[in-house]
Parts: C-alpha cells; sequence; structure tokens
C-alpha cells in the first residue's frame, strides 16, 4: 500500500500548471529580480524535505546545499534541464569552481522536471541527512543554498557550459523552521500595521533602515496571537529580514516616527539604545507568519507592556538599483480574547561589555555567556505553570558580523540537555525567531550557556562586546510563557579578563596587530575558560534588579554528563547506490506521462481499497 503522500506526489507531477504557491508551505525568490525560485514541503516524520525550483530559462539549473558560506566549493549540487523531449537531472558536488562531479550515491530523488511557458520547472527529494561524505546535511537553522542557470541546455552530460555573469547567486533560509500545527485565531482578531512609509532604499548593496513607532493603544489587554510580514509587491528580492525592537518607555515623544540609518552616527542616542536590546519580532526571507502557542500570548495594553518599538528592514540591493520607496513591515493579529498565559523575551548569554574580546585573525574564537541557575530561579519565582518554570517556543540567536555559529547549551544538575537551539551557518544578515517544533522547559535551578563562535580573520585589530555592527555579541533571546518578571539573564568576565590583562597587557597597545601574539590570545583564552565564576547581570523589566543575584559573582555550571546527540549514520557508509551512466537520470517526458496517468490511478483504487 502506498502512502497518501505518494498520491499527493503523483498529483503534482500531472498538475503541468498548478500553483506552486499552493503546493507548498515555503517560498523564497532567490534572486532580487525573482528569475530564480525556491518552493519547499518539509516531512518531519519521514525526516525529508521536497524541494522546487522555478527559473526562467529553457536551458539547464542547478540548485545546491552550500558548505555554510553560500560558495560553490564543497556545494552539495542538483542540475537538470529538458532536451529533445527528455529530461536529465544528476546529483554532483563541487570541489572547486568548475563542472561539478557525479556523485557515485545519487541521494536526490527526482519528482518531475518539465519546461512550461519559457520556464524549467524541477521538483525533486532527498533526506536531511543522507550520510554521504559528498552530501551536505540539511538541519534546523540557516542553510545557505545557492544557485545557477544557462539560457542553453548543455551539448551532453559531460559538457556543461558555464554560467554567465549574474546568472547564479547564493541565499540564506532556515528550510526546516516550521510549525507542525498551524493554531486558530479568534473571529475577533484585529490587525495593526507596523511598516515603513516610503522609505527609500539606499543604493548600497546591504543596508539597514530604521524607523521608530507607538504601539497603538488598546483600552484592555489584548494579545498578539501572530505576526506576518507584509512585503511591497516587487520587493519580494530586496527586502532580507526585520527586526522589531523594544525601546524604553522614556523614549522621547519627539522623535516618534524618526526613519534613517541604523547603526549610523547620525541615529540619535535614543534609538541607537533600542537596537538589539529587546527583540520582539522577527522576519527573514523565505519565512511565513509567526504564530504564538495556543495558550499563550504576547500582550499589549498592559503597565509593562512595549510602548515603543523600533523597525530595523535589511535591504539587499545587489545591482544597486536607484529610485526604490519601500513601506513593507510587519502585521500583528491581536485579539481580546486572552489566552491562558502571557508570553515574554528573556535575553540570555553575554552581557555587552567591552570585558569581551575577540584577538585578530582567529578562526573560531568561542565567547560564552551565561544564564546563571541563581537568577534563573529567582526570576522565575512568579511562574504560574503548575511545577514552575518557563516553556520556551522560540528563539533568536543573535552575534554580529564576526559571528560564524552559535547555539544555546541547556543544563540541570551536572547534566547537560539537549540544545534548545543551534545555527552553525548563523548569518548576521538573515535572522529569525527559530520556531521549536517541541517546546523546552526551564526549571528552577537550571543554567544555560550561550555560546559563539567568531571568526575575525580579515580583522587588524581585537573586536570588543558593542553595539556596533563591528564590535560583537553573543545573546539569544528566548520566548517564552508564561511571562515572569526576569528579562535580562547575561554574565560579564570582568575577573577573567582583568586577571588577563595584568599578566599580558604590560604597557602594549592593543590596537595594534603585533600586540596580538600566541601566547597574549592563549593567555586570554585560558582565562575566560578557566574562570570559575562569573558577574551576573540578572535584571527584571527597566533594567530592575532581581534582588540578591544582580551584579554578584556566582559559580559557572559544572557539566559531568554532557549531552551525546543522536547518532544519524552507521559508520561504515555505503560507497555507491546506482550506476552513474546516463541512462538512469534521464526520463522521456512523453512516456512518463502515460505511465503517472496509469500509476496514480492504480493508487486511487488501492487507497480506497483499503478504506
Amino acid at each position: 500500500m502506498l502512502s497518501l503522500h505518494t498520491i499527493l506526489l503523483c498529483s503534482l507531477t500531472l498538475q503541468t500548471s498548478a500553483d506552486l504557491l499552493s503546493e507548498h508551505s515555503f517560498f523564497a525568490p532567490l534572486d532580487e529580480d525573482q528569475n530564480v525560485k525556491l518552493y519547499w514541503n518539509v516531512s518531519i516524520e519521514s525526516k525529508e524535505i521536497f524541494f522546487t525550483v522555478e527559473a526562467n530559462t529553457t536551458g539547464w539549473i542547478g540548485f545546491g546545499i552550500s558548505s555554510g558560506q553560500g560558495k560553490m566549493k564543497g556545494a552539495d549540487i542538483v542540475i537538470g534541464w529538458v532536451k529533445d523531449g527528455k529530461s536529465y537531472f544528476q546529483d554532483r558536488y563541487s570541489n572547486g569552481y568548475s563542472v561539478p562531479e557525479v556523485d557515485i550515491q545519487q541521494n536526490y530523488t527526482l519528482i518531475s522536471l518539465e519546461e512550461r511557458n519559457g520556464k524549467t520547472v524541477m521538483s525533486f527529494k532527498r533526506m536531511f541527512d543522507t550520510c554521504d561524505p559528498q552530501d551536505n546535511k540539511i538541519e534546523a537553522g540557516t542553510t545557505k543554498v545557492i544557485y545557477a542557470y544557462h539560457m542553453d541546455d548543455p551539448t551532453s552530460e559531460e559538457e556543461i557550459a558555464p554560467h554567465k555573469i549574474g546568472h547564479k547567486g547564493s541565499r540564506s533560509l532556515l528550510l526546516l523552521n516550521s510549525l507542525e500545527k498551524i493554531p486558530t485565531l479568534p473571529p475577533d482578531t484585529e490587525t495593526f500595521d507596523i511598516r515603513h512609509n516610503e522609505t527609500a532604499v539606499p543604493t548600497e548593496r546591504t543596508s539597514y533602515m530604521c524607523r521608530t513607532f507607538e504601539i497603538p493603544k488598546v483600552n484592555e489587554t489584548h494579545h498578539i496571537v501572530m505576526v506576518e510580514p507584509v512585503i511591497q509587491a516587487g520587493h519580494e528580492g530586496i527586502v532580507h529580514h526585520m527586526l522589531l525592537y523594544e525601546c524604553s518607555d522614556h523614549y522621547p515623544t519627539h522623535l516618534l516616527n524618526y526613519t534613517g540609518a541604523c547603526y549610523s552616527s547620525n541615529m540619535p542616542p535614543p534609538g541607537r539604545e533600542c537596537v538589539g536590546v529587546s527583540t520582539i519580532a522577527a522576519w527573514a526571507i523565505g519565512g511565513k507568519e509567526f504564530y504564538y502557542p495556543e495558550n499563550a500570548g504576547f500582550p499589549i495594553g498592559k503597565a509593562d507592556s512595549p510602548k515603543v518599538v523600533m523597525l530595523e528592514i535589511h535591504y539587499d540591493n545587489p545591482e544597486k538599483k536607484e529610485g526604490l520607496n519601500d513601506s513593507s513591515g510587519l502585521r500583528f493579529y491581536h485579539t481580546k480574547q486572552l489566552r491562558q498565559y502571557d508570553a515574554g523575551v528573556l535575553m540570555v548569554g553575554e552581557g555587552v561589555s567591552s570585558s569581551m574580546i575577540i584577538p585578530p585573525k582567529q578562526n573560531a574564537w568561542q565567547s560564552d555567556g551565561f544564564c546563571l541557575k541563581e537568577c534563573l530561579k529567582e526570576g522565575m519565582k512568579d511562574s504560574k505553570l503548575p511545577k514552575g518554570g518557563i516553556n520556551v517556543f522560540a528563539v533568536l540567536l543573535h552575534t554580529h558580523l564576526a559571528g560564524r555559529k552559535t547555539w544555546v547549551r541547556h543544563v540541570r544538575g551536572d547534566v547537560e540537555l539537549r540544545e534548545i537551539a543551534r545555527d552553525d551557518h548563523y548569518d548576521f544578515n538573515f535572522q529569525e525567531y527559530h520556531s521549536l517544533r517541541k517546546e523546552v522547559h526551564i526549571a528552577s535551578g537550571d543554567s544555560l550557556i550561550n555560546v559563539c563562535i567568531y571568526n575575525t580573520e580579515d580583522r587588524q585589530t581585537k573586536t570588543v562586546g558593542g553595539l556596533s555592527t563591528t564590535d560583537e555579541m553573543c545573546l539569544s533571546f528566548l520566548m517564552y510563557y508564561p511571562k515572569v518578571n526576569l528579562t535580562k539573564c547575561v554574565s560579564v568576565d570582568y575577573s577573567a579578563y582583568q586577571s588577563w590583562e595584568t599578566a599580558y597587557n604590560k604597557g602594549g597597545d592593543q590596537t595594534q596587530l603585533s600586540f596580538w601574539t600566541n601566547a597574549v590570545n592563549n593567555g586570554l583564552r585560558d582565562a575566560y575558560q578557566g574562570s570559575k565564576k562569573a558577574f551576573a547581570i540578572c535584571q527584571a523589566r527597566a533594567h530592575l534588579p532581581i534582588q540578591g543575584v544582580d551584579r554578584e559573582q556566582h559559580s559557572k555550571p559544572i557539566i559531568n554528563s554532557p549531552y551525546k546527540p543522536e547518532v544519524v549514520c552507521p559508520s561504515a557508509r555505503p560507497t555507491s547506490t546506482r550506476p552513474t551512466t546516463s541512462k538512469n537520470v534521464a526520463i522521456d517526458n512523453r512516456g512518463a506521462t502515460s505511465y503517472l496517468l496509469l500509476l496514480s490511478t492504480y493508487i486511487y483504487l488501492a487507497a480506497f481499497a483499503e478504506l
């Protein structure tokens, strides 16, 4: 008995004129002009992902999962085309910047490949982890996909002409960031928009534009239950990501509706204080609506609810087009039918401080920030959960430009539990809340460790903690319920920094590259990793201290039982799954249609015979 999913796949193949958007859960344009579009579905049960690539060409198209940097080298690639009624499709891999080699293991399964209305549409599937050393795993967190295309078909399977300038690119996506169940919205749901207003898009390749807003006033407490992107028509390829920050309740009224470049010297100081302090909403390209759990909503209209917010939009304008004005933003769905719990946002990680130092010329420098058990225990005392603590349902991981990897460790006693969230291919220009498929319970007495890995090989001097994008941060924002008094649970390694400075900074100039010798770098690393205690910053909203814990030294967690990830692939991997001859990757479309009609009829009858 074939599964219903197989029936749907056969139907998808036959629906040559169907709307791809309606057939897939997720969509992202891969270039600003939308010449190449990606659609996908995810099956968590079978650990498979289903892709459809649509390109404005009748030549060959290529799509790949990069090794993490969005480059061709090390990428796992499929190439397909239609020629003389036959579809050609191959799983390949790239060792450099030349024609990718055919993979011995063909781990991508072709579903359909056809030309329609001057476009090529290629549908295929693969496992998250194929256990093939020449394939890249698809994991939770950022995946950097690559694409390329040519206007002509290859002369043969061995001779594939290289793409032209402008016919390639890469894009960061959260391929596995999806909910298994979409909550139902109440009938009285209302909306308000936080959007730019004809903001001029800079002609630079990468830019960030910020605007402040006052949250609309409501007469009674409402719950925000969903947030969705509102992208101006035609700008789907240039609006890259959006972040919404909470500002101080004392934000000056004359600066409301301020619009300007984020992080610039012209940005008013109160605006700079909004950026990165508390992120209450986020969206990135390829993302869809963000739903709160059925039993929780983000409160507005309460005394401690956000009053002023700042919207940051990252624009990607590689062609440096002029005259673009944008009114994209976020739409908030709210209701007066309050859910069981208020939702909150908890900041964890390393406090923003100049005591955080990353030496120059580092390939993978690690920084750790601690949310210590004393802070969580005291800060969650007012939890309304019967068993206490909080349930985390989404996470936003955050570093600046040098960040490459980041994750949140979870410790209970001396035992490390499963990581709450992880991104091994972090991209500062692509930030979005990661919806957790299973909520994570943080109990009283637990500890959290926020880990960040940085690369400063292109820098000539030290990098310090700070608000500028060229400074660094190591933070995560946990969206959770029920809302508790605690809003900030971070640490600063003042004592480690001071002991290192006493030992190594004897009249030296830290701004000079020559200062940062191997001995100095190793001494700093040892100081951070060897310190047994951390200075806790444990605060409620408006920076009010959690008494008895805030600004005190507390012991870092000791882990005697580290978490061991599940082993997916056996140690012995197969060397071949099918021959590499072209006969195995060519399909005659004319014969395939009749075959699929017959097959789908059989499956249809078989399905009903089982009822």
